[in-house]
């Protein structure tokens, strides 16, 4: 009984420090590059976003933002920013790459979500495509009609969509059939299982299956340099991970903005 009080308590005092991280400019965004596996050249960025005075991680106070009416307002407070970012980077002369937010299934109910982006893309002048959506597949548990309808809705606008966490749930490969996807993200927990000598077959058989749908392929939670060649040999397009950079403050990521992240592991 004081344990279930004590969770309580818990989620409630992460709610306020959410709330107050919203109205006080508590929240910021990190940034992982994603990485040609082929050039070595940065393409993009995953938006990550952090409490700057707590030490509570997105796994933990995201899902209480989603029960507790929060998701919302901190997924325009992260499309808002991302945008911001991208502006920001194109007035310093820095070239456009693109960044990757994630958007939360329950943000499907955020009926004036896509009016908000459309006006946030104009307001900083930033084209579509320099934005992309991450969506994990619990976003098809239910409705799939009406979560279709606003992935095209978001496809339509010119935004790139990537399923992300690819390999970890209800995987099934038919989604990728239907879906308005332009890229597939493989799993950590995909690539440390399969990435081993004798099962890499399965990792290069998913990536070939992706590349026949027209999709890109980004291998997350890279550590390993072996993990990279084999990766690079089953035709990976893209990776991100710890063995090239873990998740950076803007102005450490612009220090390595144009960098070649091989020279890391040459």
């Amino acid at each position: 009984h004081d344990n279930m009080k004590e969770v309580l308590k818990n989620k409630t005092d992460i709610e306020h420090i959410m709330r107050s991280a919203l109205n006080e400019d508590g929240f910021e965004l990190f940034y992982q590059p994603k990485v040609n596996t082929i050039t070595g050249d940065i393409s993009g960025f995953e938006a990550l976003i952090r409490l700057k005075a707590h030490p509570i991680s997105p796994g933990q106070f995201i899902p209480i933002a989603e029960e507790r009416g929060l998701i919302n307002n901190i997924g325009r407070w992260v499309t808002l920013n991302a945008i911001k970012q991208i502006s920001l980077w194109r007035e310093k002369g820095l070239e456009g790459k693109r960044i990757s937010i994630n958007f939360s299934s329950e943000q499907i109910r955020d009926h004036g979500y896509i009016d908000f982006l459309i006006a946030s893309l104009n307001e900083y002048q930033v084209e579509p495509k320099d934005l992309e959506i991450e969506i994990t597949e619990s976003i098809f548990l239910e409705e799939t009609e009406v979560t279709l309808l606003y992935l095209n809705r978001l496809k339509a606008i010119g935004l790139n969509i990537s399923l992300d966490d690819f390999g970890t749930g209800y995987s099934s490969l038919s989604y990728l059939t239907y879906m308005p996807v332009d890229m597939v993200k493989l799993d950590k927990s995909l690539n440390d299982k399969f990435l081993e000598a004798d099962s890499k077959g399965l990792i290069d058989a998913l990536i070939s299956l992706a590349h026949c749908l027209n999709l890109e392929i980004t291998a997350e939670g890279i550590e390993r340099v072996d993990q990279y060649y084999k990766l690079k040999e089953g035709g990976c397009d893209y990776i991100q991970g710890y063995l090239f950079s873990k998740p950076l403050k803007v102005e450490d990521i612009e220090t390595i903005y144009y960098k070649n992240m091989l020279d890391k592991i040459v």
